[in-house]
C-alpha cells in the first residue's frame, strides 16, 4: 500500500504539473463571449459567433445520446482557439475543460468541426465516469486534482485515447476507423515484423516505429467491444472509479470480464478458424496481467486477418532505392526535368527535410519546420510548402505560412500573410494556396510569382473546404469537403465556374492530379489507399493501383507515375509507366470493425440541429479565478515536491493566471508558513509572485540594554517570536522568435527579492552575568530594561537575459543537433539599509553534432563575480564532483555521449528500459579569493538509462556519473535522476 500511495501522489505531482505548465495564452486583444447551458459553456472569440452556435448544436446532441460508456457527464466548458494555425484538442480536469482549436486541417474526413467536438466529448465522458463511489468522495477533500490522478494511474493512455478513436468512428461518417493511413501503420507492423510485447506497444521505442496510442488503443478498445460487449469498458471504469486505493482495478475488472466470456470467443467456429491450432494459440495468450491476455488476443486475431487480407492487394511497380536503417518516411517524391527525384523525408532519425535521392545515398537540400500535411510543389527551381510559424509571443496565434526554397539560390524564405495557408500549387508563373481565415471560411487564392500580390480569389460556399488543389493548365481540379460528403470537382480559372466531377462520398479523396485526358487521385474505396483514375469520356472510375499498405502522394511526369507505398519501415518511393497501370472496375468496401463500432454505439442524433443559443459577453476580469482543487497537500511542480498543508489552486479558463495559495509546513519554518504562488500571463509580460511568510523564532546573544534601575549597560539573552518572510516577484518578455527547424527564444526579465524577520516580540529575556570565573543566566523583566528588536530585511534586483537556440530533436537524439543556450544576468543590492555588493554571470551551453549519428559534443562554459560576504549563491554550474566556495569562479564543462543501446525490454511489470547511454566527460573550474586563486579539475565516465516504472507513461533516466576530481585528488560518484512530464 505504501508503494501505491506513493505512485498515487506521484501521479497527483503529474497532474499539477499539467495545470502549472499550460498550453498557452490566446492574443491579448481579442474579446470574449460565451453560450451557456444547464450541459456546458462555450467560450469563444467574439467574431466566431456562427461557428460557436454549431459547437454547441453538437455537444447538444452529444450529451442527448445514450453513449456506449453508459454515462452523461457533468457540466463542462468549452473554450475555443480560433486564431491560432493549430488542430487539435484537449481535455483538462484540473481546472475541468477543453480547449478546442478550430483551424481545420487538409484532411478528407468529416468536417473538422464536427470531428473535433465528438472525439473531445468522449475524453469527457470517461474521466468523469471514474468520478464516482470513493473517488467522488475523494473529490471533496482534494479537488478535481483526484479525478485526473486516478484516471492517469489506472486508465491506459490507449484506452483513453483508443475509446475516443471508436466513439469519433461510430459516430461519424469517416473518422479514423475509416482511414487507412490510420489502419495501416497497425497493420503493416503486425503482418511484417510480428506482434511487439504489450509493453513495447503502449511504452514506445527509440529503436523502431511504434504506433502510437490512438492506433493500438483503436484496435484494443474496438475489437474488444465487438467481442466482448460495450460492459468491458463500463465495468472497468466502474472498478476504478469505485475502488480507486484496490490493486490494479483496471486490469482485474478485466480479467473478471475475460474470465466470464473468453472461453466462449475462443469456442466460436469462426474465431478458431483463423488459427492452426487455437487451443494452443490461445494458451501462450493467456498472462496473469489480463491487458496483456487482452492484447494478444486482439493482435493475433488480427494478425490472420491480415495476413490473408495483404496477400491480394498488391499490383507490380518499381521501388526507388533508399539507403535507411531506420523508419523513414519518403513523401510526395516528385522528378525534376534535370533527372533529380525530389521527396520530402522524415523519421526516426530526421525531423523533416527536402532531399534529392541519390543512387547510393540522399543529398540534404535543406530542413524544415513542422508541416502540415507535407505537401509541397515546385515550378521554376523553387520549392514552395506551408509550415507552422508560432507567433512571437503568443502560443495560440501562430499561422501556417508559405514558404520557399531557390535550389539555386539555396534561399529559404517566409512569405507572410494574415491567415492560414495550405496545400501550394503551381499556377503557370503565378501560385495558388487554399487559404482559411480565423472563420474557418476557405478560399482559393491565385498569387503573383513572388507570392506578394493576390491575383484572384475564389471562395467556397459555406462549410466547405478545399484540399489539395492541382491546376493542369486550364482549370483547377481540386477535393472539396463539405456537409454532404466528400466529392472532386473543377473551376474554372477564369469565370470561377465550379462544376462537380463526382458525387459526394464518404470516403477519404485527396491530391488530385491532371495531365491531358487523366485525372488520377488516392481515395479509401476498397478500404486501402489506392489510387483510381476518372475516364474524361465515360465518367467511369477505375481502380488503377493498389499496394498491401497502401499509395499516396502521387505525382506524374511524362509517362510516368511516381508515388509513396507504405511499408512497416515507413513510406518508400515507387515509380510505374502509365501505361502499366490496371483499370479494375470501382468496388466500394466496408471497414469491418468500424461498422461493427457503429452498430455497438447505436447512434440516432443528427448534426442538422439549426437552434440558436442566446450568447454573452465573457469578461477576463469577472473570471480571472477559477478555483478547481484543494486539499491537506500542497504540489509544488517547479520543485517536484508535495508538502502537508492546506492549499487552494486557480487557473482560469483562459489559463491567464495560475494561483495557489495556503498553509504548508515547510522546513524554514518550523511551525509552517502561509504561502502564495501565482502567475499572470494575460498581457505582453509575464508577471510571477511567489510569497512564503510565517513565524520565526530566533535568539540574539549579547545584546546591550540600558538597566531602567541602575543606569548600567548590561547584556541580555533574549529568546524572540518574529515573522519572517521571503518574496520574488518577476516579470518577463518572452519572444518566440523560432524559424526553420530551430526553436529559437530571447526573454529578458527582472526581478525583486526581499527577506525580512519584522514583528519581533521578545518572548523571554535573560540577565548574562559573571561572577569570578563562572558566568549564569537569569531570568528578567524585560521593562527593567531598554533595547529595541529592529527589523531586519534585505532586498535585491536582479536583472537577466535568456537567449536559446536549438533544431528540433529526433526520437534517437541525447542533444540537439546544433544547439546555443546562452544566459547573463546581475544582481545588486541598492538600498542603504543592508548594501551586500552587487554580482554577475554569463553562461552558456552549446551543441554540436558527434562523430557517428545519434552522437552529441557539448560544452558549458560559465564565469561569476560575487562578493566575499557569500549572500549571493551559485548562478553558474560546477565543475563535476568540485564544489566552489571563491568570489570568482570560472567553469567549463565539456561532454561527448553517445546512445550505446536500446533493448526494449522489461523486468517483470516494474521496469521497461528503452535504451542505454553513455558518456565521457572533462571539466575544469577556476576559483579566486581575495588572496589566492586555485584551478581544479575533473573527468569521467556516465552511464544513464531511459525507462519507464510500474508502466507509467512518463519516462525516466536514472544512471551513475563516477570520475577523479583534482581538489580533493579522489574518486567520486554521484547518482543521475531526472523525470520527463512529456508523453
Amino acid at each position: 500500500m505504501k508503494i501505491k500511495l506513493s505512485v498515487f501522489f506521484l501521479l497527483l505531482l503529474f497532474s499539477a504539473k499539467a495545470q502549472f505548465v499550460d498550453l498557452g495564452q490566446d492574443p491579448a486583444g481579442l474579446r470574449w463571449k460565451q453560450i451557456k447551458t444547464e450541459d456546458f459553456q462555450i467560450i469563444y472569440p467574439d467574431y466566431f459567433e456562427e461557428n460557436a452556435q454549431k459547437i454547441a448544436n453538437i455537444y447538444a446532441a452529444l450529451y442527448r445520446h445514450s453513449n456506449s460508456l453508459a454515462h452523461k457527464p457533468v457540466k463542462i466548458s468549452m473554450v475555443i482557439h480560433a486564431s491560432g494555425g493549430i488542430a487539435n484538442g484537449n481535455v483538462a480536469w484540473a481546472p475541468r475543460k477543453t480547449d478546442l482549436y478550430t483551424m481545420p486541417p487538409q484532411e478528407p474526413s468529416d468536417t473538422w468541426l464536427e470531428h473535433l467536438c465528438v472525439h473531445e466529448f468522449r475524453h469527457v465522458v470517461q474521466i468523469d465516469k471514474v468520478n464516482q463511489g470513493l473517488t467522488k468522495l475523494l473529490y471533496y477533500i482534494f479537488g478535481e486534482e483526484i479525478t485526473i490522478a486516478v484516471t492517469g494511474l489506472y486508465l491506459p493512455l490507449w484506452f483513453l485515447e483508443g475509446d475516443a478513436v471508436t466513439f469519433e468512428t461510430a459516430v461519424g461518417h469517416i473518422g479514423r476507423g475509416r482511414s487507412p493511413e490510420f489502419l495501416n501503420e497497425m497493420k503493416a507492423q503486425i503482418v511484417e515484423k510480428g506482434i511487439y510485447t504489450y509493453y513495447k506497444a503502449t511504452l514506445g521505442s527509440d529503436k523502431d516505429f511504434v504506433p502510437n496510442r490512438y492506433n493500438m488503443g483503436y484496435f484494443m478498445v474496438g475489437n474488444a467491444r465487438v467481442n466482448y460487449g460495450n460492459e468491458i469498458w463500463t465495468d472497468a471504469l466502474n472498478r476504478i472509479g469505485r475502488r480507486p486505493f484496490s490493486l490494479a482495478p483496471f486490469a482485474r475488472s478485466l480479467r473478471k470480464t475475460l474470465a466470464q466470456k473468453r472461453d466462449s470467443l475462443w469456442r466460436d467456429s469462426t474465431f478458431r478458424s483463423l488459427f492452426i491450432n487455437a487451443d494452443s494459440v490461445k494458451k501462450a495468450n493467456t498472462y496473469r496481467d489480463a491487458k496483456r491476455t487482452l492484447y494478444r488476443d486482439n493482435f493475433t486475431e488480427l494478425q490472420r486477418i491480415w495476413q490473408k487480407e495483404v496477400i491480394h492487394d498488391s499490383s507490380k511497380f518499381d521501388t526507388v532505392s533508399t539507403h535507411n536503417r531506420t523508419y523513414t518516411h519518403y513523401l510526395y517524391p516528385i522528378r525534376l526535368q534535370d533527372g533529380r527525384l525530389i521527396a520530402y523525408k522524415k523519421g526516426l532519425r530526421e525531423t523533416g527535410a527536402f532531399v534529392s535521392i541519390g543512387s547510393d545515398k540522399d543529398k540534404l537540400l535543406t530542413r524544415t519546420g513542422v508541416m502540415d500535411d507535407n505537401r509541397y510543389a515546385i515550378n521554376d527551381d523553387r520549392i514552395v510548402w506551408t509550415e507552422y510559424r508560432p507567433d512571437i509571443r503568443w502560443e495560440h496565434g501562430g499561422r501556417n505560412t508559405l514558404v520557399s526554397y531557390d535550389l539555386h539560390r539555396h534561399k529559404y524564405r517566409y512569405h507572410k500573410s494574415r491567415h492560414n495557408r495550405f496545400s501550394p500549387f503551381s499556377v503557370g508563373e503565378n501560385w495558388g494556396v487554399v487559404e482559411v481565415n480565423d472563420n474557418n471560411r476557405a478560399s482559393l487564392v491565385i498569387l503573383d510569382p513572388e507570392m506578394k500580390k493576390e491575383l484572384q480569389r475564389i471562395k467556397a460556399s459555406k462549410d466547405e473546404l478545399f484540399i489539395h488543389p492541382h491546376y493542369d493548365g486550364k482549370k483547377i481540379t481540386t477535393v472539396v469537403q463539405g456537409r454532404q460528403g466528400i466529392h472532386l470537382e473543377s473551376i474554372d480559372l477564369h469565370s470561377g465556374a465550379r462544376e462537380k466531377i463526382t458525387a459526394p462520398v464518404w470516403y477519404e479523396l485527396d491530391n488530385p492530379v491532371v495531365q491531358d485526358s487523366l485525372l488520377l487521385f488516392r481515395a479509401s474505396f476498397n478500404a486501402n489507399n489506392s489510387f483510381y483514375a476518372r475516364n474524361s469520356r465515360t465518367g467511369h472510375i477505375d481502380n488503377v493501383l493498389n499496394a498491401p499498405y497502401g499509395v499516396r502522394f502521387p505525382s506524374l511526369y511524362t509517362d510516368s507515375l511516381y508515388f509513396s507505398f507504405y511499408t512497416s519501415d515507413g513510406y518508400k518511393p515507387g515509380r510505374i509507366a502509365l501505361k502499366d497501370l490496371k483499370n479494375i472496375p470501382l468496388d466500394k468496401e466496408h471497414f469491418r470493425l468500424a461498422d461493427s463500432l457503429v452498430r455497438r454505439e447505436n447512434w440516432k442524433m443528427s448534426w442538422d440541429n439549426d437552434s440558436i443559443y442566446p450568447t454573452r459577453k465573457y469578461r477576463k476580469l469577472t473570471h480571472l479565478f477559477n478555483f478547481h482543487s484543494w486539499g491537506p497537500l500542497y504540489i509544488d511542480p517547479s520543485r517536484q515536491e508535495i508538502t502537508a498543508g492546506i492549499v487552494a489552486y486557480s487557473q482560469n479558463k483562459l489559463s491567464t493566471l495560475s494561483l495557489s495559495a495556503g498553509y504548508i509546513l515547510d522546513s524554514d519554518y518550523d511551525h509552517g508558513a502561509w504561502m502564495l504562488n501565482a502567475s499572470y500571463k494575460g498581457i505582453w509580460p509575464v508577471f510571477s509572485v511567489d510569497i512564503r511568510s510565517g513565524r520565526y523564532d530566533y535568539y540574539t546573544f549579547n545584546t546591550k540594554a540600558e538597566n531602567l534601575h541602575t543606569g548600567t549597560k548590561d547584556t541580555l539573552y533574549l529568546k524572540n517570536r518574529s515573522n519572517y518572510t521571503q518574496g520574488e516577484f518577476t516579470v518577463q518578455l518572452p519572444f518566440n522568435i523560432s524559424r526553420k527547424n530551430y526553436n529559437r527564444y530571447i526573454t529578458p526579465y527582472a526581478r525583486y527579492k526581499i527577506e525580512a524577520i519584522h514583528n519581533n516580540k521578545v518572548r523571554e529575556t535573560y540577565l548574562l552575568t559573571k561572577k569570578g570565573d563562572m558566568g549564569y543566566i537569569l531570568p528578567v523583566n524585560p521593562s527593567d530594561f531598554r533595547f529595541s528588536t529592529p527589523s531586519n530585511y534585505y532586498q535585491m534586483l536582479e536583472y537577466g537575459l535568456l537567449l536559446g537556440s536549438q533544431t528540433r530533436m529526433t526520437p534517437q537524439e541525447i542533444n540537439p543537433r546544433w544547439g546555443q543556450s546562452i544566459q547573463i544576468g546581475y544582481a545588486h543590492t541598492p538600498w542603504k539599509k543592508l548594501d551586500l555588493g552587487h554580482e554577475w554571470w554569463v553562461s552558456g551551453t552549446f551543441y554540436f553534432p558527434g562523430f557517428a549519428v545519434n552522437n552529441s559534443i557539448s560544452l558549458y562554459g560559465g564565469y561569476q563575480e560575487r562578493p566575499d560576504n557569500r549572500a549571493y549563491g551559485k548562478k553558474i554550474l560546477q565543475p563535476r564532483g568540485i564544489h566552489f566556495y571563491g568570489s570568482e569562479l570560472t567553469t567549463l564543462r565539456t561532454n561527448y555521449k553517445l546512445p550505446l543501446l536500446f533493448p526494449d525490454q522489461h523486468i517483470t511489470s516494474l521496469f521497461y528500459i528503452k535504451r542505454l547511454d553513455g558518456g565521457l566527460f572533462f571539466d575544469m573550474g577556476h576559483e579566486k579569493f581575495r588572496r589566492a586563486e586555485k584551478n581544479y579539475y575533473s573527468y569521467g565516465a556516465e552511464l544513464t538509462a531511459g525507462f519507464h516504472f510500474l508502466r507509467l507513461p512518463f519516462p525516466l533516466t536514472m544512471g551513475i556519473r563516477t570520475g577523479y576530481e583534482t581538489q580533493t585528488k579522489s574518486m567520486f560518484a554521484e547518482f543521475l535522476f531526472n523525470i520527463s512530464f512529456s508523453i
